[in-house]
This record gives structure tokens, sequence and C-alpha cells, in this order.
């Protein structure tokens, strides 16, 4: 009589959907089983592995993720968002009343945004540097909280010189929070886990655009325009949790939810994948030197200058578009609001599908579909004779690339798995160089009085959308050619990533 007995999942392979009819009444014979499903429970079992994480991992393995990501995931996307929102309420201030109110009717919008960035690279990388001195659970929960509190004072401006004050501080405080954050999520979770995370964390960015876009529709007309006091009030308690959820690294954790055993373990399984421990290359006098010889270090900052210019976001286009098509405030705030649902989604479905069976953790292809979504979408408005609706229908598509940082930031853990310190610093590095270049990008191409049809800018994004899909290719052969040379030391071939 066929046996019917149900196995731990955690002791059945990937490859448990296939029934077997054993007779033999021995225990032992039948412990060794795949376990059974019925058809139904196959496909979800299968879309499971390819959404999400494996569900033949072990009960200790899931139980370890969960708590992961419920404190430290979590923690991650409300504070981003948080700061997110803090950033991108002036964009939506402007369209709904601060461009009058402080007689802002030349490039000033611009210039705002190029002292926030100012302040934003001067802080990155002594935060970065920091944080594998200082726990980052002190360190960015107080970065948070002066940030929220300047966000309060926002409020009270009445010239734009006061304006610029507070954006460069603001940008100051905000700059470690990015790179850090990265830098920690991609040091707890393995390959196989960390692309859809970092989509996750990285949408929150969207999300608080979303956001922003109804609290200000709904601050203006409810509020009386106070949509800097309202994101202050929602940033401050968030910045308080970080101070119990943020877990440090695995080496270094004092969390209350991970054990010692789970800390050990995880080390263990990063290791296993080729990747070098906190301290293992440490700062020296030399180290900034040894970082400057290797390609990672020239390369991979300006693929992220390539990223982040070939997203047409540095002005509120479709926004002042409709403006000057005679919507509504109402209708300015929230129609752009689709945009970002677009980016949402698209990210967050290319950072699942990165970390499962069919991309096996490679990086470059989802990259290279989102990447083109948005060239299409640029290339229209950059012709701008078109029909209105494709200029909507334009306008939705340029969003497509608004998670390429995701998978960008997921692969630097496969481009620099030698060195734990590096990869804090070249992450850093990325973002000084991108956001410095683009304070030139933004007067030479995205300028304010160039409204609403950005023809420099359009054509600047398709440029370097691009030189982005091309520079893609270019980093899964260098990947590979450093992968080979690794496996060659170790004399294993196993070491050999498929890119």
């Amino acid at each position: 009589m066929a046996s019917n007995r149900a196995l731990d999942p955690a002791t059945s392979s990937k490859k448990d959907d296939t029934f077997v009819d054993n007779a033999s009444s021995d225990e032992a014979s039948r412990s060794e089983q795949p376990r059974t499903y019925s058809r139904p429970r196959r496909f979800l079992r299968s879309l499971q592995r390819h959404l999400w994480d494996d569900p033949d991992k072990s009960k200790e393995e899931k139980w370890f993720l969960f708590k992961l990501d419920v404190f430290l995931l979590s923690s991650a996307c409300l504070g981003y968002f948080s700061k997110n929102l803090d950033q991108s309420n002036i964009s939506n201030a402007y369209v709904s009343g601060m461009k009058e109110s402080l007689n802002m009717y030349g490039s000033e919008l611009t210039y705002a945004g190029n002292v926030f960035t100012a302040g934003y690279v001067v802080g990155q990388m002594p935060a970065v540097m920091l944080a594998s001195r200082v726990r980052p659970s002190i360190l960015i929960p107080t970065l948070e909280i002066v940030w929220s509190v300047l966000t309060f004072c926002t409020s009270s401006v009445t010239n734009v010189s006061q304006l610029y004050a507070i954006r460069f501080l603001v940008g100051l405080c905000e700059s470690g929070y990015f790179p850090v954050m990265i830098y920690l999520i991609t040091s707890w979770y393995t390959k196989a886990e960390r692309g859809k995370r970092v989509a996750l964390f990285y949408c929150t960015a969207a999300l608080a655009s979303m956001f922003s876009g109804y609290l200000q529709a709904g601050a203006y007309s409810g509020l009386d325009g106070w949509l800097f006091i309202v994101c202050g009030v929602i940033s401050l308690p968030i910045a308080f949790l970080g101070y119990f959820f943020i877990p440090d690294f695995p080496e270094t954790t004092r969390a209350f939810y991970i054990t010692q055993e789970e800390a050990s373990r995880q080390c263990a399984r990063l290791a296993d994948e080729g990747q070098k421990p906190l301290g293992h290359n440490p700062w020296n006098r030399t180290k900034l030197l040894r970082i400057a010889k290797q390609w990672q270090f020239w390369v991979l900052p300006l693929g992220y200058f390539f990223v982040q210019t070939s997203f047409p976001a540095d002005q509120p286009a479709f926004a002042l578009w409709l403006k000057s098509n005679g919507h509504s405030v109402y209708e300015r705030n929230v129609w752009p609001t689709g945009q970002v649902a677009v980016g949402v989604v698209v990210q967050i479905l290319a950072g699942m599908l990165s970390d499962s069976p069919l991309l096996k953790g490679r990086r470059w292809p989802a990259i290279i579909v989102m990447q083109g979504g948005t060239l299409i979408g640029a290339i229209i408005i950059a012709v701008w004779e078109v029909p209105d609706t494709l200029k909507y229908v334009a306008y939705y598509l340029t969003y497509f690339c608004a998670g390429v940082p995701g998978p960008y930031f997921a692969w630097f853990s496969d481009l620099i798995p030698h060195d734990h310190e590096m990869r804090g610093f070249v992450i850093a590095a990325s973002n000084m160089f991108s956001y410095t270049m683009r304070i030139w990008w933004q007067l030479a191409v995205w300028r304010t009085v160039d409204a609403p049809r950005y023809k420099a800018g359009f054509i600047g994004a398709s440029s370097t959308g691009v030189a982005l899909i091309i520079l893609s290719i270019v980093l899964r052969m260098l990947q590979g050619k450093d992968d080979k040379k690794r496996a060659e030391s170790y004399n294993s071939p196993s070491h050999v990533e498929e890119v």
C-alpha cells in the first residue's frame, strides 16, 4: 500500500514535485522520499520560488529571513520613504503655490536642487566610512531626527535664500541614509535574496513621490499648504524606530531579534558565496590606493551617473505640462502619481525575477529591459510633435527605469565580493559622483525656463539610457573575467559564477 505520509519541506529538494510510490514499510526509507503535492500546490510553490524565496529553505532559515524582513527591511523602507518624502515635497510645493509665494520665476527650483545636492555629496563618504566604525543603528536614526526637524523649519521660510540654506542642511543629513542602508541590506542577504529586497527598498522612493502628490493635493485644500509640517510629523517617529530595528552588520549585530547562532550562520552563508566579512580588509593608509587601482572604483560610479541621468525626473515635467494645458492643482499633483505606480510595479517584478531561477541572480537583463522602456518614452517626448494621447503614454513609459538603481546596487555584492569595506566605499562614491555630475547636468539640460517641453533634457536622458545599456553588457563581461580569475586562484571551478 502506497505511503501518503508528508515529510518536512526542509528535507526535500527543489525537485520535490514528483510523486513517488514506495511500498516499503521501512521508516528510514520513507523518510527519504520527496514530499508529494497536488498540482495546484506545485504551481503555487513554483510561483513562490520565482517571485520570493525558495519554499524548500529550512524552518530556521525562513524564520530568520522573516525577522530580518520585518525589522531591517521594514525600517529601511520606512526611513527611505520619509527621506524621499522630505526630498520630493519641494517639487509638489513648487507647482502648488510656492513658486508665486517666494517669487521663484527664474531657475530658482534648479538652484534649490543644486544646493541640496551639494550637501548630499559632502556627507556621503564620511557616513559610509563611519558606518564600519560607529554602529549604523545609532548613526542613521540620529541623522533622520535632524532632517525631520529641518523639514519642519522649511514651512517657515520667507525667501529663497532661507530655502537654499535649509535645503543644503537637509541634503547633508540625508546623505548617509541611502548608501549606508544599501550597504547594510546587501551585507545581510544572499545573492538569491537581495535583488527583490533592494528593489522593495528602492521602490519606497517612488511611493514617497506618489504619496507626496496626494498629500500636497490634500494639504493645498485642507491644511493651508502646510506640506512640510505634515512630512516632518510622518518622519520623526520613523527615525526613533531605527534605534531598535537596524541590526548593524552580521559581524557586529546586537539586535534583540537576532541570535548569535543566526548571525554566525548568516556569515557562513555569505562566505560560501565568496563574500569577505567586515574587517577582512580594514581601513589603513594604503586602502584608498588599493581601491583606486581596481576597475570597479572607476566604472561603477560612471554607471550610476548613467542610471540617474537616464531617468528623466530632474524636473516635474509631466506636472508642468499639465499646468501649461490648464489642468487644476489637484490634477497636476495626482495624475503624475500614475507614473510612479508604473515604476513601482516594474521594479518589484524586475527584482523578483532577477533573484529567481529564471535569471539566477543576474542583474543586467532586468536593467536593460527597464531602461529600454524609458528610452522609448524619452524619445517620443523629445520629438514632441506627436498627439497628446501618445504623450500621456510616453510620460508613463519614462518611469520604467525608476527601479534600475535596485538591481544595479544589488549587483555590487557580486562585482565586489572580495572587499567588504570597498563595497560600501564604492556605493558612496557612485552616489557622490552621480550627484556631483548632476549639478552641471541639471543646469545644462534641465533648466526650469525650458518647461514644459524640456527638449534638451529628454534628448540627454535618451543618450545616457543607451550608454547604460551598453555599460551593463560591459559589466557582465568584466564580472565574468573576474570570476574566472578568482576560480583559478582558488583552483576550484565551482567558484565561477554564471553571468
